[in-house]
Parts: C-alpha cells; sequence; structure tokens
C-alpha cells in the first residue's frame, strides 16, 4: 500500500488546524482589545468549540481523532517555539 500526499489531510486533522487557527486569531484580537485573561482563553476555547461543532454538523467527525490531531499539533509548535526561542536567548546572550 503507498501513502500518498493527501493520506495526512484527513477531515479530523483539517478541522484541528482551523479550529485551532480560529481560536488564535480570537485570543490575538481579544489581547488587542485588552479583555482579562480570563475572557481571552475563554473566547479563545468557544471559539475552538464552535468551530469545531459548525464543521462536525456538516461533515461526519470522530470528535477524539480531532482533539488528538489538535494536541500533537500544539505540542510540535510548542517544541519548536521553545528551539527557537533558546536560540535567541543564545545569539543575544552571546552580544
Amino acid at each position: 500500500m503507498k501513502v500518498t500526499f493527501t493520506d495526512d489531510f484527513t477531515a479530523e486533522r483539517v478541522t484541528a488546524l482551523l479550529a485551532t487557527f480560529a481560536a488564535v486569531l480570537v485570543a490575538v484580537l481579544a489581547m488587542k482589545a485588552h479583555f482579562g485573561i480570563g475572557d481571552t482563553a475563554g473566547a479563545a476555547f468557544f471559539s475552538y468549540a464552535a468551530t469545531v461543532g459548525a464543521i462536525a454538523w456538516k461533515v461526519p467527525l470522530q470528535l477524539g481523532r480531532v482533539v488528538i490531531a489538535t494536541g500533537k499539533g500544539a505540542l510540535i509548535t510548542g517544541v519548536v517555539a521553545v528551539i527557537v526561542l533558546i536560540g535567541l536567548w543564545r545569539s543575544v546572550k552571546g552580544l
């Protein structure tokens, strides 16, 4: 069985990507509007849940796989961010 590039793009992974992007966008806009940290987190979570719910309304999804895909993406992004910040700190410290 040959795995192609399009096999990686399941409906759950695309939904996780769109929901995470919407949540981050809402959180950034809430911070720019000077919301509190609780209000910002609540708005981001509500945006994530509403996006997943709206897509799941039209497309049959396995919601557990959406959450797993979101967690994997967040973990990978966090590791990459830490590596970049460590490199940035070392470069600034060397000056």
